[in-house]
């Protein structure tokens, strides 16, 4: 009875051994959250095929683009001097320079140079005969870039001219058209050159300026809108440095 319970227990514990063989290493517990996904997706395809294979991955880090800092510099401003008045833009910084061009009110000139000692801009004067002139920093407001504006030596000052004798109108004729409105005049101005010094004249309608022609003219032919009731007074003037002398016409009308 004995002998039999021997040979009974011998066969179980040879299978007990054989099966302990073909059993898989124990595995270290896994923490999911670890895993990249696409691993996981490799395990699972494995354990369904019946892997028993170790799979080994490597993981090389996804460099992130370094953030750029970008400094913009402003573009700084073109210098402009704008107007307050009318004014005369003069040859150089003073009274007792030639005058080369009257601008209005409000515009705006660009400026290329400055004279701290009298207060005056050098400015870009598409205009005038020298294409730059000198405004006083009194009748304008300067704004942009001023920073950079060189400061110039202004041309030596002119010699002293003698006054300048008034032309004398020779003849006003004009012609009126009505338009539906008003009137299209032309007005024909004739004029005796009295100097021999002159810069330039001027011709001016009713105070302001219509026209800068050099020296020695002697005829200018305007043309403007006239109303009912409106009357137009034109004026020759002569200048130099030394100042103007002019002449008037009568009252022109169209009405």
């Amino acid at each position: 009875m004995r002998r039999k319970t021997r040979l009974t227990i011998a066969p179980i514990a040879l299978i007990a051994a054989i099966l302990a063989c073909n059993l898989p290493d124990a595995q270290p517990p896994t923490d999911d959250n670890q895993v990249p996904p696409e691993i996981k997706a490799t395990l699972a395809e494995g354990l369904r095929n019946g892997a028993d294979v170790p799979i080994t991955a490597t993981f090389s880090p996804i460099p992130r683009p370094s953030a750029t800092s970008v400094t913009t510099s402003p573009t700084p401003s073109t210098p402009l001097l704008t107007l307050v008045q009318q004014v005369d833009c003069r040859a150089g910084p003073g009274q007792n320079y030639e005058s080369l061009f009257i601008y209005p009110a409000n515009v705006s000139l660009e400026i290329l140079g400055r004279y701290d000692a009298e207060n005056y801009w050098l400015v870009k004067s598409p205009e005038s005969s020298r294409r730059q002139c000198w405004i006083s920093g009194a009748y304008g407001q300067a704004s942009g870039n001023l920073e950079e504006t060189p400061n110039v030596t202004p041309p030596p000052p002119p010699a002293a001219q003698q006054p300048l004798h008034a032309p004398s109108f020779q003849s006003w004729n004009y012609t009126c058209a009505y338009n539906g409105s008003g009137y299209n005049i032309i007005v024909a101005l004739a004029w005796s050159d009295k100097s021999n010094n002159e810069t330039g004249f001027r011709v001016l309608r009713n105070g302001g300026l219509v026209a800068d022609l050099p020296a020695n003219s002697t005829a200018y032919t305007d043309s403007a809108t006239i109303y009912a009731g409106q009357t137009f007074v034109y004026r020759i003037e002569a200048y130099n440095s030394a100042g103007t002398a002019g002449a008037n016409t009568a009252p022109i009308s169209c009405s």
